[in-house]
C-alpha cells in the first residue's frame, strides 16, 4: 500500500490521476505528490538529457549562468569562506563558477557517466562519478539542484546529504515549486514537472520543512526561483533586463518554478 514518502503516518488523498502509466498519489497532510513508479537510471546517461543539449562553454552559461550566479551570491551572503560539495553536479558548470568566479573550493558527485565525462571535454571540472551514499568527506557547505525530485527516498537522500554538511554548515536545495504561476495556471495535472519516470516526486514548502526539520536543518532564506523564463529571450537586452524583471516579480509572489532554500545544520 502507498504511504507518503516524506512521512509515513500521513493519509493520502484518495483521489489519484494517471500520468506516462504512473498513477500520481497526493498527500493529504503535507501536499507532496508522489509517482508511483521506480527509478531509472538509464534517462541520465542520453546524450539528448535536458543538461547536455547545451554543447559549448558558451551556450552553457548562457542558459545556466543567471541561475547559478543568483544562487552564489546568496550563500555568500551567508558564509564568504568555505569548501563546497555538489550533489548531482550536472554537467559541472555550478561547481565550475564557484570555483573560478567566487574562490569558492568546490567539488561535485554526478551518478551519470554521460554528465561526468562532458564536464570534464567541455568544462574542464572533474566531478566525481559516484552516489552520495557512498561519497566521504564533510563541507561547510553541501548544494543539491533540482535533485530531491528525482531520487524515490528522499529522506535517506537527505539523511546522507546532511551528513556531508558540518555542524553549523549549510545545506542549500531547489526542487520544482507545486506553488508556481505554470501549476496554478495549467493545473497539477497538466503541469510539466509532474512527469514519471523522470521525476518521482514533488514537494511543497510544507513538505520540505518537515523533511528539513527530520535531519536537524533549520532554513535561514527561502524563496521561489525563475531562471530561465525562455519566452523573453528573442527580445532581451544583454543584460538580461526582461529575464530580471520576471524572475523578481515571480520571487516576489512565491510563485517561481523552483523552490529555493537555504538550511543550516544545526550543532550537536
Amino acid at each position: 500500500m502507498k504511504t507518503c514518502t516524506v512521512n509515513a503516518t500521513h493519509t493520502l488523498e484518495d483521489k489519484t490521476f494517471e500520468k506516462k502509466g504512473a498513477t500520481i498519489y497526493r498527500c493529504r497532510d503535507c501536499g507532496c505528490l508522489m509517482a508511483d513508479i521506480d527509478f531509472h537510471h538509464a534517462q541520465y546517461e542520453s546524450g539528448d538529457y535536458y543538461t547536455l543539449l547545451r554543447k559549448t562553454l558558451a551556450e552553457v552559461d548562457e542558459e545556466w549562468g543567471f541561475r547559478w550566479r543568483y544562487i552564489l551570491r546568496r550563500i555568500m551572503e551567508q558564509d564568504e569562506s568555505w569548501s563546497l560539495l555538489d550533489i548531482g553536479a550536472g554537467n559541472g558548470y555550478f561547481v565550475a563558477l564557484a570555483e573560478r568566479e567566487f574562490g569558492v573550493r568546490a567539488s561535485g558527485i554526478e551518478i551519470s557517466a554521460a554528465e561526468t565525462r562532458f564536464a570534464h571535454e567541455v568544462l574542464g571540472v572533474e566531478l566525481l562519478n559516484e552516489d552520495i551514499a557512498r561519497h566521504m568527506g564533510s563541507y561547510d557547505v553541501v548544494t543539491c539542484f533540482n535533485v530531491l525530485e528525482h531520487v524515490a527516498d528522499p529522506r535517506t537522500f537527505l539523511a546522507d546529504a546532511g551528513a556531508r554538511v558540518k555542524p553549523g554548515g549549510l545545506l542549500v536545495l531547489t526542487t520544482p515549486n507545486p506553488g508556481c504561476i505554470h501549476a496554478r495556471v495549467r493545473g497539477i495535472q497538466r503541469w510539466n514537472m509532474v512527469d514519471p519516470p523522470h521525476h518521482i516526486n514533488l514537494f511543497s514548502r510544507k513538505s520540505l520543512d518537515e523533511l528539513l526539520r527530520g535531519e536537524r536543518m533549520h532554513p535561514v532564506r527561502y524563496e521561489t526561483l525563475s531562471t530561465y523564463i525562455n519566452f523573453v529571450r528573442k527580445f532581451d537586452t544583454r543584460d538580461l533586463l526582461f529575464r530580471r524583471l520576471f524572475f523578481h516579480l515571480l520571487r516576489s509572489a512565491g510563485m517561481g518554478a523552483d523552490h529555493f532554500i537555504i538550511a543550516r545544520r544545526l550543532m550537536a
